[in-house]
């Protein structure tokens, strides 16, 4: 079994904390406002290779 990253717990903290501030009622996201709560553009994300609906888990596992 593959070990997590060191820093995708304290990264899907903080993700989390801005997501429920954002949008308090959701657990999926799409690509914008996935984009709004990383503080990014919609195409970073896309050449990261985020499409569609996402969640804070797998932003966190791409920004750890």
């Amino acid at each position: 079994m593959p070990r997590e990253k060191e820093l995708y717990v304290p990264t899907l903290e903080r993700i989390r904390g801005r997501a429920d501030r954002i949008y308090p009622d959701k657990l999926l996201y799409t690509q914008k406002e996935a984009a709004k709560i990383m503080g990014c553009s919609p195409e970073y994300l896309r050449e990261l290779g985020i499409r569609g609906l996402t969640t804070c888990e797998q932003l966190a596992r791409l920004f750890a």
